[in-house]
């Protein structure tokens, strides 16, 4: 059932649909106005058209706020993009989701981001990933939490490395000094194997890794069973022997976990 089928009030979509409102002036006009809201039911939407408008300007800065949040995460690829296209997430459905479904708003960003940086916001959408360890959503083995596995164009690396350099020892301001987006772009051809591994210090290790290592941490991002891996691993050229072996020094380094 929808929520617009619905017809009791749902107390977390009301809230849901506020902070929406907070973060986004059209996303307020829609619930005012007469389009269709597919996020929520008639008597919600009723409750808050009857909100005082003037209750959801009591803190100008809550926007600016959750951008500079999402710049300190994603430098390279707003300096490539610009800041005013990361302000427009807020506007977006990607953040929508990302309330309704209460996700990460830095990991939905990355799905808003797209390929539109390349493999530069793909390293930083990484990045974001590492930083916040998922729990496994069913047993196996898979990919430890805090390693994420990437195939992005040839040079992004060094490309990323660069563009973070440029943007010196506060992104943040060179940012808010930029007039308007990098006009050089990052690869587009080849492709370059990475790991991005997360400390529990909060420190990030990025380097580049064999081709069938990062298709194999790929083939086990959602857990699954062993022999699953074994076969992932085969396939990649291993022998059997050899693919048992692989496994339990993958999970000695922690780049696999068995989770149960």
């Amino acid at each position: 059932m929808s929520p617009t089928d619905r017809q009791t009030l749902d107390p977390q979509r009301v809230q849901q649909a506020l902070v929406c409102m907070l973060f986004d002036p059209s996303y307020e006009a829609r619930i005012r106005g007469e389009e269709a809201v597919a996020e929520i039911a008639a008597a919600e939407r009723e409750l808050l058209r009857k909100l005082d408008p003037r209750a959801l300007r009591t803190d100008p800065m809550r926007r600016p706020r959750a951008v500079q949040a999402i710049l300190e995460e994603y430098p390279v690829s707003a300096a490539l993009l610009g800041v005013p296209t990361v302000d427009a997430y807020f506007a977006s459905t990607h953040f929508r989701e990302a309330v309704f479904k209460r996700g990460s708003m830095a990991l939905a960003f990355a799905d808003y981001l797209g390929d539109r940086a390349r493999g530069v916001g793909r390293i930083e959408a990484a990045m974001a990933r590492v930083r916040r360890p998922r729990d496994a959503v069913r047993s196996g083995i898979g990919c430890g939490p805090r390693v994420a596995p990437l195939i992005v164009p040839r040079g992004s690396l060094a490309w990323y490395q660069e563009g973070r350099a440029r943007l010196g020892a506060d992104p943040l301001q060179a940012l808010a000094e930029q007039s308007r987006p990098w006009r050089r772009r990052p690869p587009r051809g080849g492709a370059e194997h990475l790991l991005v591994e997360g400390g529990e210090d909060g420190s990030i290790a990025i380097g580049g890794a064999s081709e069938a290592l990062v298709r194999l941490l790929l083939a086990a991002v959602d857990p699954g069973p062993k022999s699953a891996l074994i076969d992932a691993a085969c396939r990649l050229g291993a022998e059997p022997a050899e693919a048992e072996e692989l496994l339990g020094d993958l999970l000695g380094d922690s780049l696999l976990m068995i989770y149960r």
